[in-house]
């Protein structure tokens, strides 16, 4: 995170300046944060791992993915108290998924061939023992949207059923964590040896 920020300050610091470039000598970085009591904790079921077992490469669909069977995890965040935490998904194994960049990825077989992609929904979400509403942004919380799913590339929050698309305050979050896991057609994979599934995303929680 903090590469991409300090690429972006100095490419913008030499659009602005190259025009002056006699006209001064000096620039200012200014560091900015928050240092916040709440501390939030994101927990998975079963280690937040989803086992597949073995799967026969003739079970799989020549022309079109084949879709596994779902697995349901639960999703716990505890906090201290309560506040409009977010979360953060991090697709570990970025530019693998066969989904145009809107589910996570499981990995490459042979360094190029994609061999599918992961989807994760938030079902049936509690906030302090109310139904809440899972909602997503592109912009950081500039705008929100509604979805049930987990967007890489988009920051997740949750939202009073029934009001506006405005983040609310929870202390203690549940709810059902759903992962759809599908292979890409099996015409385009090189399946002559063992390959193993290689999903793996990271959940952070971000406060506002």
């Amino acid at each position: 995170m903090m590469k991409k920020y300090f690429a972006a300050l100095s490419a913008t610091a030499l659009i602005s300046v190259a025009p002056y470039a006699l006209a001064a000598s000096s620039t200012d970085l200014t560091v900015t944060g928050t240092i916040t009591p709440n501390a939030c904790v994101p927990l998975l079921s079963g280690r937040g791992i989803v086992e597949h077992g073995k799967i026969s490469s003739k079970d799989l669909n020549q022309e079109k993915n084949t879709r596994l069977p779902n697995k349901t995890l639960q999703l716990t965040v505890n906090c201290d108290s309560a506040i409009a935490f977010r979360l953060k998904p991090i697709d570990n194994r970025p530019g693998t998924d066969t989904d145009d960049g809107a589910a996570f990825g499981l990995g490459f077989i042979n360094g190029d061939q994609k061999l599918g992609f992961v989807e994760a929904r938030l079902l049936r979400p509690l906030g302090d023992g109310e139904a809440v509403r899972h909602m997503f942004s592109y912009n950081n919380g500039g705008s929100w949207g509604n979805t049930n799913a987990l967007i890489p590339g988009a920051i997740s929050a949750f939202g009073a059923v029934g009001g506006p698309n405005t983040p609310i305050a929870i202390k203690d979050l549940v709810t059902d964590f759903e992962v759809r896991t599908y292979i890409a057609r099996a015409d385009s994979l090189d399946l002559t040896n063992d390959v193993a599934l290689d999903g793996s995303v990271t959940i952070d929680i971000d406060y506002p």
